[in-house]
């Protein structure tokens, strides 16, 4: 589907340049332009979003510039034949104006991706051939505004400013084109919508010169071309090769020179042209360009001849060099260094001189000397081993070795060790490893490492008698610090407590953080005593306050112990017990620790229920409301009434508000459940009041929660309500507990 896109474009762009062509001007310029130029940029745009080119930015810049030319050519149209005004200069030209740099931007992002920044011979063909059309354009389109009395500075700047900037565009696609690599499809769409823009422009700036310049003519199908190409090219699957890395090639270098050489031309050409007319009015001009070409010519010849120079030293040191990597050794069959590349100084710390005729063994470790040997007595395969080499500073360094036997060559007679200095890249990859297993803020193990211990610690305490505890440690009141002195503070807390944590471990014992604020500390080969022990240091770390900076924070931890069972816990349900736990003592008031027991887990699978159940229930409208009157103590008269949530469920039967008001707080669904209420209270109020059997001045009051209030939904929902009811306003009181306000704030 993609690969057909740009071909359907194709076709209908092609139906719409006819329409244009058909219609009289004015419908042509209002309707068929607008459609063939705004496609152009919103291909562009598809092309982008489809096929994600790595440099997605040039491909923006292009359609920037697009939209620019197309915006021109709308006010342009607005300005001339519908506004009848034919200032020049005007706002008009400085739009178009615009699409040069965005073009010429994007341009050069696509040569700086696809071209070798040193491909120097492609700068130059391209600055060759730009001198030559340069020279043409300045002839033909660019002095007869500078010459032209007529014409005021503004007039002639912005004139000249046109193919100017066409010959600045050229020079980038002569650039685009004569860089190394495949050409794909949608490089000529690109190329063909480029040459078709810059014909045009030199055509309008010609016709504009002679004074015969009519709108809606064949020139226009240049700039049809142009918009068509640009974005068919950004349809084309291939646009997405335009931005990556090219190969170096040779293919083409041939006509780029053919090319070259006729653009040589160029200044003599013009030159015997204008003698011929009998008027040679830019000899100036045409001898500079000539100076320049010929200068430009002499530096592509040097480059050649630059090049063939290092062709053939790169063949004449090829054979020798083929399996060189950073360093090359020759050691004989006694293990005496024979021959030695220059590099070795980066491998070995020392000069080569001080390399040759000594024993490789003196600069490697015993295991490795030993292998050395085995090699030296025996026929080797080509085979990649490691070593670790000895440096002057007494350190070593981590060596990938490739080793050929070539000592049936006689020209060479002896083991060639081809090594490369990999300790960045083993240091590297230990320091990876570190990181997969430790926290980076804390610097200690992290859930991974934790869960990998714990279960070495359930094996061992199979073994034996000793009980395994986990503890799971979670702040108190972290938000507050972490919102109301900032991250970097909310982390040299978490830091500190690190620390602290690690200061109170026992000898054996592991301290993990999970993320957030939630810390692990694994307990071995413990007793009941031991592990109540280590929970009351535990608690005494977080009495003292801590210092962060200029500030002194104190904060709690609520903690949860998960003991082992023989044979029945994973590491991961050890953990998990540990954390119901710990939610549990949250639960209880913080600040404190409780032990996991079985019904924690039966709680909380009850929890889970509920919370699933109650989002359908909501869903459902199965929640249905109370009411609860609210009379007058002096008179028994009925003011109002409280609405009350009530849910019976098919199979749990009537579940307390206890039970599933709180958990719609922690799951996040108390604002629907507030919402469903609030509405139902509405109407029922309503249709009392309708059907008489309540006074007008009844009212219905409805709780909300601390967190709805401060929702920013809260107006809208309360004036939805109202609206869906038609009850008055005055007629309900939205209602909110302190204590529930408490809470909210303290969470």
């Amino acid at each position: 589907m993609t690969d057909r896109l740009w071909r359907r474009y194709l076709g209908l762009g092609a139906l719409a340049a006819l329409g244009y062509f058909a219609f009289p001007t004015l419908p042509a310029k209002l309707i068929f332009w607008p459609l063939i130029g705004w496609s152009s940029a919103v291909a562009i745009v598809i092309g982008i979003r489809r096929h994600r080119p790595a440099g997605a930015a040039a491909w923006w810049l292009l359609a920037a510039g697009v939209t620019t030319f197309i915006v021109g050519d709308n006010l342009f149209t607005l300005r001339a034949n519908i506004q009848h005004a034919d200032t020049f200069p005007s706002y008009v030209d400085l739009v178009y104006l615009a699409m040069y740099p965005l073009l010429i931007a994007g341009l050069v992002v696509l040569v700086r991706r696809r071209s070798d920044r040193r491909d120097r011979a492609s700068v130059l063909d391209a600055a060759i051939v730009t001198a030559g059309v340069g020279l043409v354009s300045w002839i033909f389109l660019i002095v007869p505004y500078v010459r032209a009395a007529d014409l005021t500075l503004a007039e002639r700047l912005v004139s000249i400013a046109y193919p100017l900037g066409d010959v600045a565009l050229l020079a980038i696609v002569l650039r685009l084109a004569m860089g190394t690599g495949r050409r794909p499809p949608a490089f000529w769409l690109l190329a063909g919508g480029t040459a078709a823009l810059l014909v045009s422009d030199a055509l309008y700036g010609y016709l504009n010169l002679a004074g015969v310049w009519k709108e809606h003519n064949i020139v226009d199908v240049g700039w049809t071309v142009f918009y068509l190409g640009w974005g068919a090219a950004a349809l084309h699957p291939s646009m997405q090769a335009l931005s990556q890395p090219t190969a170096p090639s040779g293919r083409n270098r041939g006509r780029r020179l053919v090319l070259v050489g006729a653009t040589a031309l160029v200044p003599p050409t013009v030159l015997f042209a204008q003698q011929l007319t009998g008027t040679v009015a830019d000899a100036s001009i045409i001898a500079l360009t000539s100076v320049v070409i010929f200068a430009l010519v002499l530096i592509r010849i040097a480059g050649l001849a630059r090049e063939g120079a290092d062709a053939r030293n790169e063949a004449r040191f090829q054979t020798l060099f083929e399996h060189a990597s950073d360093a090359i050794l020759v050691v004989d069959s006694t293990g005496v260094i024979r021959y030695e590349t220059p590099s070795t100084h980066r491998v070995f710390g020392r000069d080569p001189q001080e390399l040759h005729g000594k024993e490789l063994r003196e600069f490697l470790q015993r295991s490795e000397t030993e292998q050395l040997d085995t090699m030296l007595l025996n026929a080797v395969p080509l085979t990649t081993i490691e070593w670790r080499v000895l440096q002057p500073d007494g350190q070593w360094r981590d060596l990938e070795v490739l080793v050929a036997d070539m000592r049936a060559d006689h020209d060479v007679n002896g083991l060639v060790l081809t090594m490369r200095d990999i300790t960045d890249r083993k240091q590297l990859e230990a320091e990876l490893r570190r990181r997969a297993l430790h926290d980076s803020l804390t610097g200690l193990p992290n859930r991974a490492l934790l869960l990998d211990r714990v279960a070495q610690a359930l094996l061992r305490g199979e073994r034996g008698d000793a009980t395994t505890a986990v503890l799971f440690i979670d702040l108190d009141d972290f938000k507050v610090v972490n919102d109301g002195l900032g991250h970097t503070s909310g982390d040299a807390l978490l830091i500190a407590v690190a620390e602290r944590l690690r200061l109170s471990l026992r000898p054996g014992d592991t301290v993990a953080r999970l993320g957030g604020d939630e810390f692990v500390m694994l307990v071995e080969n413990a007793n009941a005593g031991d592990i109540d022990r280590v929970a009351d240091r535990l608690m005494d770390t977080f009495r003292a306050p801590f210092r962060l900076g200029s500030e002194e924070v104190t904060v709690g931890a609520s903690v949860g112990i998960g003991l082992a069972r023989v044979g029945d816990d994973a590491p991961e349900d050890l953990v998990r017990n540990a954390d119901l736990a710990m939610y549990v003592a949250k639960r209880k008031g913080k600040g404190r620790c409780e032990r996991f027991v079985p019904q924690m887990h039966e709680e909380m699978s009850r929890r889970l229920e509920i919370v699933n159940e109650l989002r359908g229930a909501i869903e459902r409208r199965e929640i249905f409301v109370a009411y609860q009157p609210i009379v007058s103590v002096s008179d028994g008269r009925v003011l109002g009434a409280e609405a009350l949530a009530r849910w019976t469920h098919r199979r749990l039967g009537v579940v307390s508000p206890r039970d599933f008001i709180p958990v719609a707080e922690s799951a996040g669904l108390v604002i629907p459940l507030g919402e469903l209420v609030m509405a139902e209270a509405c109407r029922q109020t309503q249709q009392w009041k309708e059907a008489g059997l309540v006074s007008d001045d009844f009212y219905v009051s409805v709780n909300l929660s601390a967190r709805h209030v401060q929702a920013a939904s809260v107006i809208d929902d309360v004036a939805a309500a109202l609206a869906s009811s038609g009850l008055a306003p005055s007629a309900l009181v939205v209602e909110m507990t302190e204590t529930a306000l408490i809470d909210e704030l303290n969470p």
